[in-house]
């Protein structure tokens, strides 16, 4: 089970990063090279793997590993960004010890995403 202490766990790896979270129910979870993650108020266990991966992309981007530009028209790169971000979700995931039974399932769906649609939306 997914508590809200779960999410407060994910705030505070974001904001280690000096990632802002900002909630909005009204906006999908995203990661902004501004140093933010969107967020809705939501804690289903399918938001707390979506925001983990968001984590993941703060990770890349403040270790020079995520050029955002390259991510909105590149979709080559887009791929194996997006597998970076949810190799680092894995880890915090883990180190949280948030329940994976759902994790490949998530993952796979997210991931055949971008194999359908090319274009990118920011």
């Amino acid at each position: 089970m997914v508590t809200y202490g779960t999410f407060l766990l994910l705030v505070e790896e974001a904001e280690k990063l000096n990632c802002k979270v900002i909630y909005d129910s009204k906006k999908k979870i995203n990661f902004n090279p501004n140093m933010s993650i969107t967020i809705p108020l939501s804690t289903t266990l399918e938001n707390v793997y979506a925001f983990a991966h968001e984590i993941g992309h703060c990770i890349d981007f403040v270790n020079g590993e995520l050029d955002y530009e390259k991510w909105l028209n590149d979709w080559s790169y887009r791929i194996t960004a997006e597998m970076s971000a949810w190799v680092h979700a894995y880890k915090i995931l883990k180190k949280l010890n948030v329940p994976l039974d759902g994790w490949k399932d998530h993952v796979d769906s997210k991931l055949s995403t971008y194999f359908k649609y090319h274009e990118v939306t920011a």
